[in-house]
């Protein structure tokens, strides 16, 4: 799915259903859970009771702190999270065709989307990174990166490097 075309998902278990093709009805119904309590979940009013989490986790096959903080509320959706998500369930695939003795050429696609992926999260943990930085409002930090970013743009990648370079050999 582009860019273009994803719908906005506010939490992790709401993109779990939808990449499940489920209905919060329908899962509720095979878990005995009503839909008031999915939605207090889904829009964060209440924690997933641990009995729950198990369940739902069961259902879809992953541990339940994918889905969840550490106060059992529903995490939201980052794009690393996302990235995270789609790493997980490419791996439970490759196993899942390893196990089956599946031919290479038919394991090769999924080995090279993981590789894709990772370095997709490897991005979207840099971005994650640099935007912490931000929101810690020191104003030399900020004179740092907007030099760094200022000389990037500007095409000169090697000028920052080579005091890169100087920096480590001085260390």
């Amino acid at each position: 799915m582009s860019q273009r075309e994803s719908v906005f998902f506010k939490t992790v278990l709401e993109y779990l259903v939808m990449i499940n093709e489920q209905s919060y009805s329908g899962i509720g119904r095979q878990l005995h859970i009503t839909p008031q309590q999915f939605s207090d979940w889904i829009k964060k009013r209440r924690p997933i009771p641990q009995e729950r989490l198990q369940a739902l986790a069961d259902y879809f096959g992953v541990d339940g702190a994918v889905f969840v903080d550490t106060n059992n509320f529903v995490k939201p959706l980052t794009p690393l999270e996302k990235v995270n998500i789609h790493i997980l369930l490419l791996d439970q695939k490759l196993a899942l065709l390893e196990k089956e003795g599946a031919e290479d050429e038919e394991i090769g696609p999924y080995r090279a989307k993981k590789q894709k992926l990772l370095k997709e999260r490897a991005e979207q943990d840099r971005l994650a990174k640099i935007a912490a930085t931000l929101q810690l409002n020191d104003e030399r930090i900020n004179r740092i990166l907007d030099y760094v970013i200022h000389k990037l743009e500007s095409g000169r990648v090697e000028e920052l490097e080579m005091k890169l370079n100087k920096g480590e050999e001085q260390r």
